[in-house]
């Protein structure tokens, strides 16, 4: 037996029914052996959510209702830390389960042998056709539960299910790991066999873990520390200079290329780094760490990359998106493996600039104890900069060795900026929220990144769509993606929703991109869109037809210096003669368009009630047709009498923006009213009338909607 297996069989365990006090619930009868998991770190056990669903409702309610037996046969009791999908039902136990199919367990005791050195989660995002491992346990070869070990070949896997071939996989081994023979890393997690009858092995890639981090603040809790103490665990093995796995991986590369001492980002890097990278606090963003790896590999004049379809949610996950994309062929020869750790000690460098700029806060999940803290004493912002030390420690070694003086010069200048406490310049890019018109009876819809330069990067999409009442659930998910990718910085993504016209009074500015759990304290990730962000409609209906008339650039070049000005969009709404009551004066299409298109060039249409049928969407097709840019509406029934009011604070409103000195401060005017008004019982008549204002926001420069490759976004001064 290899080192490897080894080590890979002492870290892989059974999972069941505890020895005595749990029958299964329900009346169910207790399975002494549910799966198979593997410890990722010392008291954290990975497996499938499918597993330990044999437990029933006790797991699902977080009771230490879990066995765990050791390859020695020692038996501890663990609880579902989180898992993916949790069931509708608690007694869910048969499937499909759908994906990711995860499950992560705490083991609060302490093993009585010595505790197995748990396996190595791989860091790459790439995956090309690896060679493969699988692991597990099994009932089906015999009475007894046996170990069960056997290989094939792993395709996909980067943006979905992971697919296993030439292999074959016995009942009970669902959970256990998918191990790259090659480098010895786990990359997956057995799922099962297929139930279309073929002979293909699902699995879930390692990248899935990170969605843990989306599912709500307890999951992300859980998930940040299991991962911590992997990096710390396996730092503390490599220090130890007992068997660990970065010198046996250290062992295989030096077999693979002899001679290559210290060429490339190497095992002995990863495993310090790693640990480093464990005591800080997370990213803020997705955005942030796609931000600091399009930097590093400009920095190193490397190809582009696809950075669109990853999310990293932890610095060592950027790290995975710089080094070993060719899936170790070593293809550029020597120069291109330093090249790409030159690229990992920039992004590293960077790491440490971010967090030492001012105002970085330390979040409330701590690395150490708090018995730790408690006799420390120390203060957060203390322990921050002491950690950020550390990384920098590394990356100034790490620099030494760089065989290109360019690279060391800059690295030297990104920590000095570090020391001095400037953040990095920030590119970002806002959210396009693009939704069809009604298909029969679905809407299709596509999400997004839009660039300073109009650059667009497709996020997610679904082509066949879903009913209108059911798109807000729908996109949710996708949306939180994007918004992750969007916020850099100091820079908050802004939402655009291109709508036909028929969904101009959709309210789009009170869907949610995560919603709140009951045991989750306040968070401005699950507030309604408008409440937090700048939330605007575009109309898709002249974006389709490519039609940029000049009426439309005309008044645009004008509205852009700031100046606006309130006109009716109807004939009769708030001119005063009714009292207030709103009254639409029939007018044809012709007479509007003329109307309108005489309108001064710094007008801004307003319309007191609904624009997305009747009269009102009449008008606002006319408007639009005369190239007005920004229009403004209130989304409520025609039955009202403050009309009159309400054109009176709408041409407020727009004198404020012209004097906040451009128009896209008016988004921010309308999101701060909004909030104002958003009490249930609002008594201030000067925000009343804001609770449902709509603003279309439409320049002619905008999106360009040929679907392109990443490009590096701009730096925002």
């Amino acid at each position: 037996m290899s080192a490897v297996e080894s080590a890979v069989r002492s870290a892989v365990v059974r999972i069941g029914a505890p020895g005595d006090g749990y029958n299964g619930e329900d009346g169910g009868p207790r399975a002494e052996f549910w799966g198979s998991g593997f410890f990722i770190a010392p008291g954290w056990v990975l497996t499938s959510a499918h597993v330990v669903a044999e437990g029933r409702g006790a797991v699902w309610r977080g009771d230490r209702v879990i066995g765990i037996t050791t390859e020695s046969g020692e038996k501890l009791v663990a609880e579902l830390a989180c898992a993916l999908p949790r069931p509708s039902a608690a007694d869910q136990r048969t499937g499909p389960w759908a994906d990711p199919d995860l499950a992560l367990l705490r083991v609060p005791e302490e093993p009585a042998a010595s505790p197995p050195n748990a396996l190595w989660l791989s860091d790459r995002s790439a995956l090309n056709s690896a060679h493969v491992e699988l692991f597990g346990y099994s009932s089906a070869l015999g009475a007894d539960v046996a170990y069960v070990q056997g290989s094939g070949r792993a395709s996909a896997g980067a943006g979905g299910p992971m697919m296993l071939e030439g292999t074959y996989v016995p009942a009970g081994c669902s959970g256990g790991p998918v191990v790259d023979r090659d480098r010895g890393s786990v990359i997956g997690v057995n799922k099962g066999r297929a139930r279309d009858g073929s002979h293909v092995v699902r699995a879930t890639p390692i990248t899935a873990l990170r969605r843990f981090c989306e599912e709500g603040a307890r999951e992300a809790a859980a998930w940040r520390e299991a991962l911590r103490a992997h990096d710390r665990h396996h730092l503390e093995r490599f220090l130890a200079l007992d068997w660990s796995w970065p010198r046996e991986q250290f062992l295989r590369e030096q077999q693979r290329d002899p001679g290559g001492y210290a060429s490339g980002f190497t095992a002995y890097d990863r495993a310090e780094l790693f640990g480093r990278f464990a005591e800080l606090p997370p990213p803020v963003s997705a955005g942030e760490v796609l931000e600091m790896v399009e930097e590093a590999r400009r920095d190193v004049r490397r190809e582009t990359f696809r950075l669109h379809i990853h999310s990293p949610r932890s610095w060592r996950e950027g790290v995975g998106l710089l080094y070993d994309m060719h899936d170790g062929s070593a293809s550029g020869g020597e120069s291109s493996r330093d090249r790409e750790r030159a690229a990992v000690v920039l992004y590293a460098a960077r790491v440490c600039q971010a967090l030492s700029a001012p105002g970085r806060t330390v979040p409330r999940q701590r690395t150490a104890s708090a018995d730790e803290r408690a006799a420390q004493q120390t203060d957060p912002l203390a322990e921050l900069k002491a950690w950020v030390g550390n990384v920098k420690a590394w990356v100034g070694n790490a620099a030494v060795t760089l065989p290109n003086g360019i690279d060391r010069e800059l690295v030297q200048s990104i920590l000095d900026s570090a020391v001095a406490g400037h953040g990095p310049r920030a590119s970002y890019a806002d959210v396009l929220v693009e939704i069809d018109p009604d298909l029969y009876g679905t809407h299709p819809w596509r999400i997004k990144l839009v660039q300073e330069d109009g650059q667009v990067t497709p996020v997610r999409q679904s082509e066949t769509g879903v009913p209108r009442a059911e798109l807000e659930r729908d996109i949710r998910a996708a949306l939180a993606d994007a918004l992750d990718k969007g916020d850099i910085g100091e820079h908050l993504a802004a939402v655009d929703f291109m709508l036909p016209r028929a969904m101009f009074d959709e309210p789009v500015e009170m869907w949610r991109a995560r919603v709140a759990s009951p045991d989750e304290p306040f968070s401005p990730h699950t507030l309604p869109l408008g409440h937090r962000r700048t939330v605007a409609l575009r109309d898709r209906h002249r974006w389709m037809q490519r039609e940029r008339i000049p009426e439309w650039h005309q008044r645009w070049r004008v509205i852009k210096k700031g100046h606006m000005e309130a006109v009716p969009l109807c004939l009769g709404t708030g001119d005063g003669g009714d009292g207030g009551l709103h009254h639409t004066q029939h007018e044809s299409e012709l007479a509007a368009y003329g109307r309108l298109r005489s309108a001064e060039p710094h007008a801004v249409p307003v319309h007191c009630t609904r624009a997305g049928s009747g009269q009102g969407a009449v008008a606002l097709g006319v408007a639009l047709g005369a190239g007005h840019p920004v229009v403004l509406w209130r989304r409520c029934d025609e039955q009202h009498s403050d009309c009159a009011e309400f054109h009176e604070r709408a041409a407020e409103l727009l004198n404020s923006a012209r004097s906040a000195g451009a128009p896209e401060s008016l988004r921010e005017l309308v999101r701060d009213l909004r909030n104002q008004n958003a009490g249930p019982d609002v008594s201030k008549p000067a925000t009343a009338w804001a609770g449902e204002l709509v603003l279309l926001y439409d320049p002619p420069q905008g999106p360009q909607l040929a679907d392109e490759p990443l490009r590096a976004p701009p730096l925002r001064p």
